[in-house]
């Protein structure tokens, strides 16, 4: 009966871990780059913006960068604070409307592209001549997955220049939009920043 039991929450726990690890959705940073030639000190003042239509998305971004920067002693000004419609977000809005309040950088996120993930796992070949070669309980045939992937951009801009500064990309599968999403992409983001000394350490 012990045995039974032991067994079944074996089961259980391999099963949820199966499920854990399908559910994942891997993001990572696959571009960091920083433009050399900036010398300045890091950046304490920040507009964000976040490049989509989609208010459902638009503020949640722009909200997370805020309250992860301010964290790190960054001030923010969101973009939609002063652009309730983002057709009127031009860079020339932009530039007119943070003039007098010491806007000293611009962290633009866009959606760079999209496309299909195709992730393949298991052996080549499980061809088996007898049964004495089955690989009895080991790997499973190969099998391939597929994926739904988009790749999101981020640019920092120098306030006085309007040059670009620094940029990443990072890949996000199975993307949703949910609010654990944005906030692991955000840390990414910020993480790099803090990194590339471009906002203050703390």
């Amino acid at each position: 009966m012990k045995s039974t039991k032991i067994a079944l929450t074996c089961t259980v726990l391999f099963a949820a871990a199966l499920m854990t690890l399908s559910c994942a959705s891997p993001m990572r940073m696959t571009d960091n780059w920083r433009n050399s030639t900036y010398k300045g000190p890091a950046f304490k003042k920040i507009m964000v913006v976040a490049l989509t239509k989609q208010e459902d998305l638009r503020r949640p971004i722009e909200n997370e960068f805020a309250k992860q920067l301010r964290s790190r002693g960054v001030e923010v000004a969101t973009c939609h604070e002063y652009f309730p419609d983002p057709d009127k977000a031009t860079r020339e809005e932009l530039v007119r409307v943070s003039q007098g309040m010491g806007i000293e950088a611009y962290l633009i996120g866009r959606v760079l592209g999209s496309g299909t993930d195709i992730q393949t796992y298991g052996p080549a070949d499980t061809t088996v001549d007898s049964m004495s070669y089955l690989p009895w309980f080991g790997p499973g045939p190969q099998m391939t997955r597929q994926r739904e992937a988009v790749t999101l951009e981020s640019r920092l801009y120098d306030g006085k220049t309007t040059g670009i500064v620094w940029r990443s990309t990072v890949d996000a599968v199975n993307p949703s939009g949910s609010d654990n999403q944005i906030s692991r992409f955000v840390s990414l983001v910020v993480k790099a920043l803090r990194d590339k000394k471009l906002i203050p350490s703390a």
